[in-house]
């Protein structure tokens, strides 16, 4: 079969411009912001359900021989696009800025233009990510009022779950809905300082009522409306969290916006001794988690999974609380990439996790020691560590790959040589001295189950021997593993 689409979508788009033989008159928008639209019926009838709908109805309008239909919630300019869109099939997003493209978006589903709908989520995700996080709040309320809008609801969760963070940067944080806040700020993992979060609130608060930010000017009046505006939403703050100085410099300045009871409890507490913290007071910590340059908080979540003993590589297999605190002990780039250097800062520390950043790539390949490095000189036995990689451009394609200890080769899992960095069996995963420079890492499947090197674009590995591939080390980082006690959890 022979295909001159082309040829259609022209032919068709002259027939909007300059046919004869229209039917329908729309009118859309309203007051200064109002334009009518000539289309005819057979054309609006196949290609869109809701007008196929329409046109059949008795309630529609007859003005002669023109059918006449009155959209006031759409603009003119969105409408153009769709009508367009209808009779030739194609549509130009990359002019369109951000907020048109949602617009396009509302207005595709209520004419069920599914084909058009699916298509302004992937454009938006895939060219305006940025753009959809400075107006997250905006995105969030407009995409959950739309069943088909499936795809941009998962990024408002998934922005939600990874980087919460990111939504109190967003520039219309302020219109966010109550409820959306509330959630946020019931979570246990916002890598933010409690009086942080407090003046993100009170920014909310502000802008919500409608007051001036100098409050020397405010009256009990403006006091009152921003305790009621927030009324919901400050037993969410974990107050308790916060030490003195920030207490008395940072909410004692509201405290008419507080509880009574609340802001006496916080002085008993924070200017005198012996008090003991109500039921109620007593809140989990927002663990800071991971202070990593090469991996964010998903990758944490999955590596604390694989402590765990899990073996699965995908990104959502761990949902609950991390049960573990990490503290880096040596950074490549800030303290040198010496094996001296590593040993100094991470020996006789405990169980470790080792990061590593690969040259030219999107790469981190690394492991999880049980034990603790000491320069023995000696191999090490275990059963419990295991070597890893993934791709860091998760938001992509998160693609990860575990290996963990053959039995029959534990007595080889870690190798504790005073001469190199961190070595995971026989040569899994080989750190040697000044292991920035190349050729001096290398991956080669021995001790542990999978290999964690033949993962990486070819294009950043060098060969040795014919037989291991090599790679230089652009960062690496080394962390100590503290498991949570039950009361920090």
């Amino acid at each position: 079969m022979s295909e001159f689409l082309t040829s259609l979508a022209n032919d068709f788009s002259n027939i909007l411009d300059d046919g004869d033989d229209y039917n329908v008159l729309i009118n859309v928008g309203q007051d200064q912001n109002k334009q009518s639209f000539k289309a005819h019926s057979v054309v609006l009838r196949a290609r869109s359900p809701y007008f196929k709908t329409a046109l059949s109805n008795d309630w529609i309008r007859k003005e002669g021989s023109m059918t006449v239909f009155n959209k006031p919630n759409m603009e003119p300019n969105i409408f153009s696009l769709l009508l367009r869109f209808m009779y030739t099939g194609t549509i130009s997003m990359s002019q369109q800025k951000g907020d048109d493209l949602l617009k396009l978006l509302i207005a595709s589903d209520e004419l069920l233009l599914l084909e058009l709908h699916e298509h302004v989520q992937e454009y938006l995700l895939a060219y305006k990510s940025d753009w959809l996080h400075q107006n997250f709040a905006l995105v969030h309320r407009t995409v959950f009022q739309l069943d088909s809008s499936k795809a941009l609801q998962e990024f408002c969760l998934i922005t939600i779950c990874e980087d919460p963070l990111s939504i109190f940067k967003a520039k219309d944080f302020t219109s966010l809905e109550e409820e959306t806040l509330v959630s946020l700020l019931n979570r246990s993992d916002l890598e933010m300082e409690e009086v942080v979060i407090w003046d993100h609130l009170l920014e909310w608060g502000i802008g919500n009522a409608n007051l001036t930010i100098d409050i020397n000017k405010w009256s009990n009046d403006d006091f009152n409306l921003l305790r009621e505006t927030l009324e919901h939403i400050i037993p969410a703050i974990r107050f308790f969290q916060m030490s003195s100085s920030e207490i008395y410099n940072k909410v004692r300045p509201f405290k008419r916006i507080l509880p009574k009871e609340l802001y006496e409890d916080l002085k008993r507490y924070h200017f005198q001794t012996g008090m003991q913290l109500k039921p109620e007071y007593i809140q989990t910590p927002r663990h800071k988690g991971i202070k990593s340059t090469i991996i964010e908080k998903p990758h944490t979540n999955l590596i604390s999974y694989w402590i765990d003993g899990g073996d699965s590589t995908s990104l959502s297999s761990y949902s609950g609380e991390i049960q573990y605190d990490f503290k880096l002990l040596v950074r490549g780039s800030r303290d040198g990439f010496s094996a001296a250097t590593f040993h100094d800062r991470c020996d006789n520390q405990g169980p470790t996790i080792t990061l590593l950043k690969v040259n030219n790539s999107k790469h981190v390949i690394g492991g999880f020691n049980p034990l603790s490095w000491g320069s023995t000189n000696s191999w090490r036995y275990t059963r419990d560590s295991f070597v890893f990689q993934f791709n860091i451009d998760y938001k992509k394609k998160m693609v990860a790959k575990l290996g963990r200890v053959i039995p029959a080769c534990a007595q080889y899992a870690i190798n504790d040589s005073q001469y190199n960095g961190p070595c995971f069996g026989d040569g899994d995963l080989w750190i040697n001295d000044d292991f920035n420079l190349a050729g001096n890492c290398s991956c080669n499947k021995e001790s542990y189950d999978q290999s964690v090197g033949d993962m990486f674009h070819r294009e950043s590995w060098d060969s040795w021997n014919g037989k291991n591939g090599t790679f230089a080390v652009e960062d690496y980082e080394v962390f100590q593993i503290i498991k949570l006690r039950l009361s920090d959890l």
